[in-house]
């Protein structure tokens, strides 16, 4: 029998539909009436009942008064009571100054299809007859043995977000207190909207559990456009009104907290930071802890043992169910990573339960970590998580599934790899080879939820050339050292190479292996982070030897080897004239593909937008060699940054020269271009060209040239800025050493790109009134800071010494008209701005 699923709202609504005894969502035991006996004193540290009462607190009422027959109560981290429109919580003594994240997510709103979240630590105070929920701050901590401890420790303390009287005392004086406006009023730091209106607000459902508590409300107020889902860029700035249903999550942390592992830039981890008052260092010092799950060995002694309790992510009940399997098998294809770190069968799958299966389920419950399938035309996943900022262990990780992401992926292996499968020769794509590139998404987004960052340097730590061999592929595992990377498909791969199709989509590498292993292996005799570190090193040392190993070196955004969008950047003029190739392939193959009787001509704009736009990011990987420096990253064992050599750099201009500023031809098809549209295709094609000059015409680039150059000792050595412009001249204006001179529309335009992005450097537009530039392209002046300037206009002046002597060569009317108005252009350039 086919098993029916729900989206997150109704499975909302058949939870407190199908709600039982005990801890359901709405209903459970109504408790008789029982006497309260008087506070007691003592207790947690912030309590002090026998201080003065505050002015105008209300005395508390007997126990009965306040919890009726009519309660509908549960049984928890607190007792909770629902009476009516009301919401009580019941704190025992003991939890009053517990540590516990309060998560608040908004379940469901507008287009996003949900997903906006926050976290913070808190902890419940008591004062005379008033309960406090205040804030507590992990980045700021001491040993308490050392004398700064007090100072840190009330540094710590946060702000006091809401008080509330306490009603009544119950048993063993727990305090029994109305926390209805917390969830249906306007605390800033509960509210997922602004303006909450508490008259078109209520508590939905309520469940209580050993660690935590479970709320969920409706909450109307207002949202800013960029909340309420509108398009960016709107010029609206007024708020909107919103009713969205909103999830919170109150969650006390482990008493015993998990020993952190020290963060180390040798390899990526999403880390907490804190600082710590409480070490012998000269300084304030910052300790990073990496966000990791707190994995244990059932079986300690053995090498490899299955966990304590294994990571669990559950399958949201939203996911089409044709797509369950792929889910499942993106997630637990990260389980071989953990087992280079020990542990068999960490990460597993399950489909969530269904409401009739167990009404008190929640996707959104702080425990349960969750693939979430966002019905969204945003063509997008993310991955996250949730930690306990004391010693970053992952309560709760999380990826978002957005549906439309399906519409990125045909894209992406169509215009990538289309010429590889046959299977992609048609659209739409078949189930299967979507469902396998879903499944590499999720397990790059789980990635990120196990704790992991990008890692765009792994796409250079392979050969080129290997990249189209089967062998090496297999040995491997793909063509990228990483899952997180983003190197999508193998574009590398020629036709020829008969690379198997499942080599095409990237797995789990060496890289990941080694990075779960040296962040999950549990270290003998280690009793401190500290402890750890010797051998942390020695692991992270392994770097040195076997380069894909590496993670991307912080603070080295020019390194053209940590690229993003890349395959084979080890090499990007010989990766790039590869994928070229395959381009080429491509626009042959997209009429037949995207034309389709009795439907409209959308899809083919859609790829042949696609389309140059793959080719822009093909130039940028090229032009990010000019002015590198590749990078890896070291502790105390030498050089991290070493220039990218003259030859390289050269090598990487004259391929632009080719490939970007020699018009691409094949673009032009009008088979297609009369299909997708009346006008644009010149204007299409001059922007293009026109971002890959603006590339090379960067005052950043350009002073790193300058820079590299002074620190080369011999300037022959370098590639030099003039370099640039002289081999740039070559091939923007190629035309000017002919001995008949004709400049065809693209090119022309290719030319008046150029003086457009120099002038851009030498004039930048004056900024605005309110500090911004008037155009958001325009870089930093570099007319008295640098020899970008006197370099600019020195090859103006030679360009319009060329230009002049070819205006008289010119082989047509409109070549004379440009050439003329070129030099006009040039000789504005270099008169002085007026003031």
């Amino acid at each position: 029998m086919e098993r029916r699923r729900f989206s997150p709202f109704l499975a909302a609504v058949f939870a407190a539909a199908l709600a039982g005894s005990g801890c359901s969502l709405r209903s459970g035991e109504r408790p008789a009436p029982r006497p309260a006996p008087a506070p007691q004193a003592g207790g947690a540290s912030q309590d002090s009942a026998s201080g003065p009462r505050r002015s105008g607190a209300a005395q508390p009422r007997p126990y009965a008064r306040v919890i009726t027959p009519d309660a509908v109560t549960k049984r928890g981290l607190f007792i909770t009571h629902q009476i009516g429109d009301k919401l009580y919580f019941e704190i025992p003594r003991s939890e009053l100054g517990k540590d516990m994240l309060v998560v608040r997510r908004t379940a469901v709103q507008s287009t996003m299809g949900g997903g906006g979240r926050a976290s913070q630590v808190v902890r419940w105070e008591r004062r005379g007859h008033r309960i406090y929920i205040r804030q507590h701050a992990y980045s700021v901590v001491a040993d308490s043995t050392r004398s700064i401890y007090r100072a840190v420790s009330e540094m710590a303390r946060g702000a006091i977000l809401a008080s509330f009287d306490i009603e009544a005392y119950g048993p063993d004086s727990a305090a029994v207190i109305d926390v209805t406006r917390l969830y249906t009023g306007n605390t800033p730091e509960f509210a997922a909207v602004e303006s909450v209106a508490s008259d078109r607000s209520w508590i939905e459902h309520v469940a209580a559990f050993p660690e935590n508590i479970e709320v969920e409300a409706i909450q109307t107020g207002t949202l800013r456009p960029a909340q309420g889902g509108q398009q960016a860029g709107s010029q609206s700035t007024r708020s909107v009104p919103a009713t969205v249903r909103v999830h919170w999550s109150m969650l006390r942390l482990p008493e015993q907290p998990m020993m952190p592992r020290l963060h180390d830039r040798r390899v990526g981890y999403i880390s907490t930071s804190l600082i710590d008052y409480g070490r012998d260092a000269h300084r304030a010092e910052e300790r990073r802890y990496i966000h990791r799950f707190r994995l244990e060995k059932k079986d300690p002694s053995a090498e490899v043992s299955e966990p304590v309790k294994p990571i669990v992510f559950w399958i949201d009940p939203a996911t089409p169910e044709w797509l369950v399997p792929w889910v499942k098998k993106g997630v637990e294809a990260w389980q071989p990573a953990f087992e280079e770190a020990g542990f068999r069968n960490a990460i597993v799958a399950r489909e969530a339960p269904a409401p009739e299966e167990d009404p008190d389920w929640s996707m959104h419950d702080a425990r349960h970590s969750v693939i979430y399938w966002r019905p969204s035309t945003v063509q997008n996943a993310t991955g996250g998580q949730i930690v306990d900022p004391r010693t970053g262990e992952i309560i709760k990780a999380e990826v978002n599934m957005y549906h439309n992401v399906m519409n990125l992926l045909r894209n992406w292996y169509f215009i990538q790899v289309g010429p590889l499968d046959p299977r992609a020769r048609e659209l739409p794509l078949p189930d299967s080879l979507m469902g396998r590139l879903v499944e590499y998404v999720v397990s790059h987004e789980v990635g990120h939820a196990i704790g992991f960052p990008h890692n765009m340097k792994a796409s250079s730590t392979y050969p080129v050339d290997s990249l189209r061999s089967v062998t090496f592929l297999r040995r491997m595992g793909g063509h990228v050292a990483t899952l997180m990377d983003y190197s999508r498909f193998n574009y590398v791969a020629q036709p020829e190479d008969s690379i198997p199709v499942e080599l095409l989509v990237p797995q789990i590498g060496p890289y990941d292996r080694f990075a779960v292993m040296w962040g999950h292996k549990p270290i003998p005799g280690a009793r401190t982070p500290d402890d750890e570190l010797p051998v942390l090193d020695q692991w992270a040392r392994m770097q040195d030897t076997i380069p894909w190993l590496r993670y991307e070196t912080p603070g080295a955004p020019n390194d053209p080897g940590a690229l993003t969008e890349a395959v084979g950047d080890a090499d990007a003029v010989k990766a790039t004239t590869l994928a070229l190739k395959n381009l080429r392939r491509v626009m042959e193959m997209l009429l037949p593909a995207a034309e389709r009787p009795g439907q409209d001509y959308d899809l083919l704009r859609e790829l042949y937008d696609q389309a140059i736009a793959q080719w822009g990011r093909y130039m940028g990987h090229v032009a990010a060699v000019v002015g590198g420096a590749e990078s890896q990253e070291k502790y105390g064992t030498g050089v991290r940054f070493v220039p990218v050599s003259k030859a390289r750099q050269r090598e990487a201009v004259r391929f632009l020269n080719e490939h970007a500023f020699r018009t691409p031809d094949y673009f032009i098809e009008p088979e297609i271009l009369r299909r997708v549209e009346a006008e644009g295709a010149i204007t299409r094609i001059r922007d293009a060209q026109a971002r890959v000059l603006g590339l090379l015409l960067n005052e950043a680039r350009m002073n790193r040239l300058i820079e590299y150059e002074a620190l080369a000792g011999r300037s022959e050595d370098a590639y030099t800025l003039a370099d640039l412009l002289s081999d740039l001249r070559d091939g923007v204006w190629t035309e000017l050493t002919a001995g008949s001179v004709r400049v065809d529309v693209y090119r022309r335009n290719l030319q008046r790109s150029y003086l457009e992005a120099v002038e851009r450097l030498l004039r930048p537009p004056a900024p605005r009134s309110d500090g911004s530039q008037a155009n958001q392209q325009a870089q930093p002046s570099s007319r008295t800071n640098s020899d970008v300037r006197p370099a600019l206009r020195g090859e103006l002046v030679e360009l319009e010494r060329r230009v002049r002597a070819a205006i008289g060569r010119s082989a047509d009317a409109m070549t004379r008209l440009h050439l003329e108005d070129v030099r006009r252009e040039i000789l504005r350039l270099l008169e002085p701005p007026r003031t």
